[in-house]
């Protein structure tokens, strides 16, 4: 059979290099062609973060736990997380999830559609996910990498303590209590006066709750009337 002429580029080099945007970005995994800069996060590796708001800039401290997590939820060692070592994590933190579940969470962010989450695509995931205001970014394995992240130790809990040194370096002192209120609850002793610990279900079951007044905002404030 004949092979087929390749599809024509929706953009040509010198309308995107216009847009600002460099052949080497349009080559990037999943970037979306035809789509503008601001909105366009297909491609956010750390060689495009100069592109990115600094908002997006991962900090060092996040990367290094954001590999981490990555390391250890790779049990297959392959480089790719799959809906079974993703099953298997939450297995460990008491959150057994149904696999047709995890699967759509691994669609929410696989931006090269081989069903598993590589390096790149879970980076962005978590570039999307601190930079997103209006709560729409599919959020299912951000949270789960976030409390990874605070659980250093694997324990399956987190401790304020845990929580800090991450918050901090993403909000700023000036946001950090505001922080630890949405994860904890306004009550971050036990009863017994010992620091208070939070399981993932716990942590996930505030995550969500946050999400919909976020979303809630995001509707009043479209709702207002205009001037």
């Amino acid at each position: 059979g004949h092979l087929a002429p390749p599809p024509a580029a929706s953009t040509s080099t010198a309308a995107m290099a216009h847009a600002g945007i460099s052949e080497e970005m349009a080559k990037m995994p999943g970037f979306k062609r035809g789509v503008p800069l601001k909105n366009n996060h297909r491609g956010a590796t750390l060689e495009n973060s100069d592109y990115l708001t600094s908002k997006e800039n991962v900090q060092p401290v996040e990367l290094d736990a954001l590999k981490r997590v990555f390391k250890w939820l790779d049990t297959k060692k392959d480089e790719k997380l799959c809906w079974q070592e993703i099953s298997d994590a939450l297995v460990k933190l008491g959150h057994k999830t149904p696999r047709e579940q995890i699967e759509l969470w691994i669609w929410e962010v696989d931006d090269d559609l081989d069903n598993m989450v590589g390096w790149d695509e879970f980076l962005t995931m978590y570039q999307r996910c601190i930079s997103d205001t209006t709560g729409m970014e599919p959020r299912n394995l951000f949270n789960l990498a976030q409390f990874l992240m605070y659980d250093k130790e694997q324990a399956g809990q987190i401790s304020v303590e845990q929580t800090l040194q991450i918050i901090f370096v993403r909000h700023g002192r000036g946001e950090l209590d505001d922080e630890i209120r949405e994860i904890f609850g306004d009550k971050q002793k036990a009863d017994d006066g010992q620091e208070l610990k939070i399981s993932f279900s716990q942590f996930l079951y505030k995550a969500n709750e946050r999400l919909t007044k976020m979303r809630w905002t995001k509707k009043e404030v479209s709702k207002a009337p205009r001037k």
